[in-house]
C-alpha cells in the first residue's frame, strides 16, 4: 500500500475533501481519531527533565551529534 500526503488551503475544506476520498474504493482512510493525534502540535514543556538523572555534560552531547563519518 502507499501513502500521499495532501496539503488543503483552507481548513474548511478539509471536511469536503475527506468525504469525498471515503467514496473511493482503492483509497483506505485512517480513523479520524489517528488523524487528529498526528496533527496535535507538540508541547516542548512536556519534555522537561528528559535528562534529568542522566550523566552526561553538554559537551559530550554535542560531541556525539557532530560525529564525523
Amino acid at each position: 500500500m502507499e501513502s500521499l500526503t495532501i496539503y488543503v488551503k483552507k481548513k474548511e475544506q478539509i471536511d469536503l475533501l475527506y468525504q469525498f476520498l471515503q467514496h473511493l474504493d482503492f483509497v483506505v482512510m485512517p480513523s479520524e481519531k489517528k488523524q487528529k493525534e498526528n496533527n496535535t502540535e507538540y508541547n516542548f514543556f512536556q519534555s522537561a527533565g528528559l535528562w534529568q538523572n542522566r550523566e552526561i555534560t553538554h559537551e559530550e552531547i554535542r560531541a556525539k551529534a557532530w560525529k564525523k563519518i
